[in-house]
């Protein structure tokens, strides 16, 4: 998967979200819960995206490993 790939899995991933979160408000826009939840969903394609290439999900000290190809 190239840089660009995951870019857009990731923006799709968030628009997602953001559609949901406008039509439920369950969280503020600019709040911390907000900024949470987005790095969590980033964090959830990275593991989707390791999972689906590399079966399996590199983490190490609480942290996804994200490799570089």
């Amino acid at each position: 998967m190239n840089k660009g790939q995951v870019d857009y899995a990731e923006r799709k991933a968030l628009e997602l979200f953001d559609n949901w979160n406008n039509v439920t408000g369950v969280f503020e826009i600019g709040s911390g819960y907000y900024g949470e939840i987005k790095s969590c969903i980033v964090d959830a394609v990275h593991c989707g995206i390791q999972m689906v290439i590399y079966d399996k999900i590199n983490i190490q000290d609480g942290e996804i490993i994200r490799r570089k190809s």
